[in-house]
């Protein structure tokens, strides 16, 4: 497996027609939205990656907390960065488990993340 990936990271950067963020170009945001996530975050949580043709990504990292038998709220946790906006935010969404509606209780910014496949210039 790890030879096709490096095979295929290979062709990725070599590929200038190709505009999807290679993971080693944006390996240190995702690896530093992971860090502030462990630090903010109850365990255990779950990474996900997003890539986009036009270059964007998003890393989310979540933690869902357990729901008792008779709740009908549930409640998440979600450290996020979008490389279009370049801030890693940090939100606390409640559910309700019987309309899927969802509120926002919480939103705070935690850091800025220049966005690693911005082209200088």
């Amino acid at each position: 497996m790890s030879r096709v990936s490096s095979a295929h990271e290979q062709q990725h950067q070599q590929s200038e027609t190709d505009p999807i963020p290679a993971l080693s170009t944006i390996e240190p945001a995702v690896d530093r939205v992971i860090e502030i996530a462990r630090d903010q975050l109850a365990e255990p949580i779950t990474v996900k990656l997003w890539t986009w043709e036009d270059g964007e990504f998003k890393v989310r990292v979540e933690h869902g907390y357990p729901i008792g038998r008779t709740d009908r709220l549930s409640h998440d946790t979600v450290i996020q960065y979008h490389s279009r906006h370049e801030t890693v935010t940090g939100y606390l969404r409640e559910t309700d488990t019987e309309t899927g509606e969802e509120r926002l209780l919480l939103e705070e910014d935690f850091e800025t993340i220049p966005n690693p496949t911005k082209k200088e210039g």
